[in-house]
């Protein structure tokens, strides 16, 4: 395995384990992982003077009362393995924070049972209460993955309908067994392009064969948006930013 174990590996760390039998039906792990990826994404600032992207680091999860109170007895142990996805995810991409991650739970008394939200800031004081810190309390409540899928789920949707997920933070496209979205198509090559996911999402060709088109137009490494078309070979695909499915 590389430097980094990559987002899903994490969470399934987080739902396979002492949590298992405390999480049914309600506020999950996976929900506040995948939504502490979109958070971090979501608040990337780019500094024009040093073309660094800074992101948040301290983050203050609130949960509805009933949430809170169950989950109470596992806030440490969660809260070490959320800091760390953080921490990891934020390296992953590259982005710069102003100090090491630190998440803490609060109580949300306006939220209901399922629904969670999370307020976030750049700030050197990992230390501090969570009142010392100046966040934005105009936060929409996350939807829980018990009603939707997260939107941290892109997808990439054929001509015939059928669906791929996209769950890495890089996803490989290709026709081999090595490809984390199998396309069975002798147009194909084994490893074909790769899907990045970040404050932007790149599409970018892996040496492929016969070469990978965004939008109609050749492409080596090229931003994607909700409805680009991509065509690796024969096959074209369109790159959807949501994929929400009701469960």
């Amino acid at each position: 395995m590389g430097l980094l174990e990559n987002l899903e590996q994490r969470l399934d760390r987080i739902v396979n384990g002492s949590f298992s039998k405390a999480f049914k039906s309600e506020v999950q792990p996976v929900e506040l992982g995948a939504a502490l990826q979109q958070e971090i994404d979501n608040r990337a600032e780019t500094v024009t003077v040093t073309g660094q992207t800074v992101v948040p680091n301290i983050f203050i999860i609130e949960l509805g009362s009933v949430d809170y109170d169950r989950l109470t007895p596992y806030f440490e142990t969660l809260c070490a393995e959320l800091t760390a996805l953080a921490d990891q995810y934020s390296n992953e991409q590259r982005y710069t924070t102003v100090d090491s991650s630190h998440i803490t739970f609060d109580l949300g008394s306006v939220l209901e049972t399922g629904v969670f939200r999370i307020r976030s800031a750049a700030a050197t004081k990992p230390h501090d209460t969570p009142e010392a810190v100046s966040l934005d309390p105009d936060i929409t409540p996350q939807v829980p993955m018990s009603s939707f899928a997260m939107a941290a789920s892109p997808c990439l949707v054929s001509i015939s309908g059928e669906e791929f997920k996209i769950t890495k933070s890089v996803s490989n496209v290709g026709r081999g067994d090595g490809a984390d979205i199998q396309i069975d198509d002798a147009s194909v090559s084994r490893l074909h392009c790769a899907i990045v996911l970040g404050s932007d999402v790149v599409v970018r060709d892996l040496g492929s064969t016969n070469g990978t088109l965004v939008d109609g137009i050749r492409a080596t490494e090229t931003v994607v948006r909700d409805g680009s078309i991509i065509k690796i070979g024969n096959i074209t695909l369109t790159y959807k930013s949501q994929w929400l499915s009701h469960v």
